[in-house]
């Protein structure tokens, strides 16, 4: 039987596995003038991997889009479009409830977007739109607190005190307590 398990487990380890995660297929840089598809698979990997996150630029600028083909099992799995900032190494997506997330592409993939943007017209900086995003609302101050305490339960300064001078007297009964058990009256 033990002979049996080990015999499947290389069986199974032997069998090539299905390629079945999702890649990247092409990644196709356009301008006003046209596109360059890139199909490089360093570069496809570069750009599946990331760079890293970073900042977005102070100002708009001239930007390139970059259409992201994806696919798996050998077959169209979808895509998306991100916008290129040549001039600044960067890259801005869309995320969730309307953020950005900025990066900046690494090594080979740097150098396939750079190389593909060549001789491509870019799209003006105004059709970027904002670059960053807007400061957060400013909220009033909460109204001031109401100098007296509200009815129901609340305590107040002179029941705390109360309960000071209370505690206070028990202390002083029980060691007069103490005292005369070890002192007893004449």
């Amino acid at each position: 039987m033990r002979r049996a398990i080990v015999l499947a487990s290389l069986t199974a380890l032997a069998l090539p596995t299905a390629a079945s995660a999702k890649e990247v297929a092409a990644l196709t840089v356009c301008g006003t003038d046209g596109c360059q598809k890139i199909t490089a698979h360093a570069a496809l990997q570069g750009f599946m991997d990331g760079g890293y996150e970073t900042l977005g630029p102070d100002r708009a600028a001239p930007f390139f889009t970059v259409k992201v083909a994806m696919r798996e099992a050998g077959d169209h799995a979808g895509g998306w479009t991100v916008q290129y900032l040549r001039a600044a190494n960067v890259i801005r997506a869309d995320a969730d409830y309307g953020k950005q997330v900025w990066t900046r592409p690494a090594g080979v993939t740097a150098q396939a977007l750079r190389k593909a943007a060549r001789g491509l017209q870019p799209y003006p900086a105004e059709k970027l739109g904002p670059v960053r995003a807007p400061p957060p609302v400013a909220v009033e101050d909460p109204p001031a607190r109401v100098s007296r305490p509200a009815s129901g339960g609340g305590s107040s300064h002179v029941a705390l005190a109360g309960g000071g001078a209370t505690a206070a007297i028990a202390l002083l009964a029980g060691a007069l307590v103490a005292r005369r058990r070890r002192h007893p009256p004449g």
